[in-house]
């Protein structure tokens, strides 16, 4: 009997992950919130997404918002002059244990206005472990999934409060301030293949 590597085809053992959601407002009178969300890895190499998200503003008129994303997933390798490079991952990259992961992903803000502020949360899959190399600096992390506060998460161990490990990590959250029309923003974190 032949034994199956879940690592062998990244996907499919996170096939129905969700890696991120995004919430964008705008600031017109009252802050407008809404979202959207996406997932990855996929079989594509990243994926492309527009998302037009609806709320309204004072219950008398409507704002159409939107934000573009696309999501990558890149494999860190060391080349001969150890120079380090991120190999996109795909339907055909065999993942093994100890190997580390660059999520990257982009928003776009397609508004007509500027969004004045846009939240972003990525997920961190269960396969691997959250390792740092977050950006931009200052995110939210959370250990649940749920509650957020600034990193580095602090906790009672033992009875005594100290940083709660990476590995424990479950989503990673930043408020972006002022992105203007067409204007892209990036965030990204590194995780270790457990």
């Amino acid at each position: 009997m032949k034994k199956s590597n879940q690592f062998a085809n990244p996907f499919t053992a996170w096939s129905g992950h969700r890696l991120f959601h995004v919430v964008a407002g705008t600031l017109v009178g009252v802050m407008a919130v809404t979202q959207a969300s996406a997932m990855l890895p996929t079989p594509e190499p990243a994926l492309d997404s527009s998302s037009t998200m609806q709320s309204s503003i004072n219950n008398s008129r409507s704002s159409v918002q939107a934000v573009n994303s696309k999501i990558t997933a890149s494999l860190i390798s060391v080349d001969t002059s150890g120079q380090e490079r991120l190999v996109p991952v795909d339907a055909n990259t065999r993942l093994q244990t100890g190997n580390v992961l660059e999520y990257q992903g982009y928003f776009t803000n397609t508004n007509v206005d500027r969004v004045r502020k846009m939240t972003v949360t990525m997920s961190i899959p269960d396969q691997v472990e959250l390792l740092g190399d977050v950006a931009p600096e200052f995110p939210y992390g959370s250990a649940d999934g749920n509650t957020f506060a600034r990193m580095p998460l602090r906790g009672k161990i033992n009875n005594q409060l100290q940083d709660i490990p990476l590995k424990y990590y479950q989503a990673v959250r930043w408020d972006i301030e002022g992105v203007g029309l067409n204007d892209t923003v990036m965030v990204k974190y590194r995780a270790r293949v457990k």
